[in-house]
């Protein structure tokens, strides 16, 4: 189900006294969804990266919220502390994300592709699985993971990207089946360009961070499951309606 941004239309308080992990939150979205989080009552929020120097800044400006983690979600040993030491999350944001820029034909494109998939696909992977039973024994628990309109489409000069953003929207549609029955709801996030670093180089309409947190936010608190974020990406979900076919 899809619904668009429309704050007045609540049903739900999602994030009210909730304890919130945000991977890669010392970035432009994931800083914005933070703050999001935070306007909206969340009683805890780990800000997660793999510098906490980064973070102290968040926790300096939130010291009543944010508690700085130490995570590289390419790295078992340190999604395990991370694991250990949150104990009481009820929402995970999986927001950490690289986009090397790389075609599939070209120099050094085999060692890109690895480096994009194990961020933004298989750390995805091992941290949900690893996050399960925390999730489980928590009440009112989401699982949030920011894609984009590149998951089910081709940017050329993304290629690369949009193969492990492809992989991790298979992920989240078919976890979301596969979860109903543990009360674990599960989200997906298609932006189109969004006003970051990450797509400076780039001359079109974007996204600012702030303005995808709150329509995010506010669409999950309305009751949607996908969740399209701005104008591209709606136009695009419109000519375009994601669909997972399961074959026995």
């Amino acid at each position: 189900m899809l619904i668009e941004c429309k704050s007045n239309n609540k049903i739900m308080n999602v994030f009210e006294n909730s304890t919130v992990l945000i991977t890669g939150a010392d970035g432009g979205i994931g800083s914005a969804i933070l703050i999001e989080c935070i306007k909206r009552g969340a009683k805890k929020i780990y800000a997660s990266g793999i510098s906490i120097e980064k973070l102290e800044p968040l926790a300096k400006e939130f010291p009543d919220f944010v508690i700085p983690v130490e995570l590289d979600v390419t790295s078992e040993e340190s999604i395990k502390m991370a694991t250990g030491k949150c104990i009481d999350v009820n929402i995970l944001i999986n927001n950490a994300g690289v986009e090397l820029k790389s075609s599939f034909i070209g120099e050094n494109v085999a060692r890109k592709a690895l480096f994009e998939m194990k961020v933004n696909y298989i750390g995805v992977l091992d941290l949900t699985n690893s996050f399960l039973d925390v999730l489980k024994s928590n009440s009112n628990s989401y699982i949030i993971n920011i894609l984009s309109v590149g998951s089910s489409a081709v940017v050329k000069r993304l290629s690369t990207y949009c193969a492990s953003k492809a992989a991790t929207h298979i992920f989240t549609q078919t976890i979301r089946e596969e979860l109903q029955d543990q009360n674990i709801k599960v989200i997906g996030v298609y932006p189109g360009y969004v006003n970051t670093d990450m797509s400076s180089d780039i001359n079109v309409k974007k996204v600012s961070p702030s303005e995808l947190a709150k329509c995010t936010c506010d669409s999950i608190e309305n009751g949607a499951i996908d969740i399209f974020p701005d104008e591209m990406s709606m136009e695009f979900y419109k000519n375009n309606p994601i669909k997972i076919t399961y074959l026995n």
